[in-house]
């Protein structure tokens, strides 16, 4: 990718207020008057050569901004501002980086490639210590979760709070319902307290799903290390690819998906005298080119839904269709985790569910943490940097459910 200028282009200016610079590698980029004023006074860095207490700088009027000439010195493009005396410089290498032309735009956007369970059967095992010792490792497993929402991690220690040492490889650890680290695992009804009945904390079936949607902003990464797993026992994870169901069911009942993504549902938490949670989200969101980047389902937290009259059969239909899509058994990956291996998943975008198990035949423990995404996203573009990665530093990365 050039960050460099055709040789002998200088930058243009149009009538349209905005510049055009061609590229040595033939891509045209053209940025708003505006746009360039707003990233010099007011970038989202901040400006360490203004004193604190500067006045706050609005966004110009874009029809009062007038260019009396522009060109490039230093690698960098030089703006005389007619309309106040201004003059703004702006790195070429920065402009490519950030040039919001549809074909660059949309180059910086990750390829979510969708899986159905077979494919996911046969995704690369990482070995835990080598994860934690090579920053190149780490990047290969990052990329994968990034790109496909799911990673599968073996040999790791089978001990209480081991997960922790992995997990902040990918960010600070947040609090869930749960607790910030915590067992998946059955227990008697008079131990349960307020987990009584609630299916983590069962042996019975479970329907995928995605966790705390009943969340204004729901848990991100999660992570699930297998510490206890009996003798021919089952608790087989299951796990699904929740992009594909949506794309399928676009494909197959467009009226459904479309108001999937437009209506927002009412998800609640109310099991018990201690939960009152209650928050409202699309099952499906899109982005502004209408790619599908995040989902929001579970059967179980599904709240009572307070829409217009008219909405009311379409919801139910609407999400029963989302449903059938998911519940394909060609959609499901399928692995009893033994203890020592671990998923690592997206909860925007992969629903996960378990087979019922036997109680009375052993222990069945998985522990589990999470880390939001914008801190995995976060720590994703630092390691990108450090191995010199720039590409993927500078990617546009999706917001998940949040839309």
């Amino acid at each position: 990718m050039s960050k460099t200028l055709r040789s002998g282009c200088e930058p243009k200016l149009l009538p349209d207020r905005r510049v055009e610079l061609l590229w040595a590698d033939g891509e045209v980029s053209r940025f708003h008057f505006v746009w360039l004023r707003q990233q010099h006074f007011h970038p989202a860095i901040g400006r360490p050569d203004l004193p604190s207490g500067s006045p706050l700088r609005l966004p110009d009027d874009p029809e009062r901004l007038e260019v009396e000439r522009c060109h490039i010195d230093a690698g960098e493009l030089v703006v005389d501002w007619r309309n106040d005396g201004a003059q703004t410089r702006h790195a070429l290498t920065w402009l490519r980086d950030n040039a919001y032309d549809d074909a660059l735009r949309l180059a910086r956007k990750p390829d979510l490639r969708t899986w159905e369970g077979v494919q996911a059967s046969q995704f690369q095992w990482h070995d835990w210590q080598t994860l934690l010792d090579d920053d190149e490792a780490l990047f290969e497993l990052f990329t994968q979760l990034r790109d496909r929402g799911l990673a599968r991690v073996n040999n790791a220690p089978v001990a209480d709070g081991e997960i922790e040492q992995m997990a902040r490889r990918f960010g600070e650890l947040r609090a869930t319902d749960f607790g910030v680290i915590t067992d998946i695992m059955s227990r008697p009804t008079a131990e349960a307290g307020r987990y009584a009945n609630i299916g983590a904390g069962g042996y019975h079936e479970l329907a995928p799903h995605t966790d705390e949607g009943w969340r204004y902003a729901p848990p991100g990464i999660s992570f699930h290390l297998c510490l206890e797993q009996p003798e021919g026992g089952s608790g087989t994870s299951r796990l699904c690819d929740g992009l594909l169901a949506a794309e399928r069911l676009r494909a197959h009942d467009p009226e459904s998906f479309e108001f999937l993504t437009r209506v927002p549902y009412r998800f609640a938490a109310a099991r018990n005298p201690q939960e009152r949670f209650f928050a409202q989200g699309r099952i499906i969101v899109t982005d502004l080119d209408e790619d599908i980047i995040g989902v929001r389902f579970s059967d179980r937290t599904l709240g009572v839904q307070s829409l217009p009259s008219d909405l009311i059969e379409p919801a139910y239909r609407a999400l029963a269709a989302f449903a059938r899509e998911l519940y394909e058994a060609d959609l499901t990956y399928e692995h009893l985790l033994t203890p020592g291996e671990m998923h690592i998943f997206d909860n925007h975008r992969v629903l996960h569910a378990r087979a019922g198990f036997d109680p009375e035949a052993g222990v069945r423990r998985i522990q589990q943490c999470s880390v939001d995404r914008e801190e995995f996203h976060n720590s994703l573009r630092q390691l990108a940097e450090r191995l010199g990665y720039q590409q993927a530093a500078n990617m546009t990365l999706p917001s998940g459910a949040l839309g």
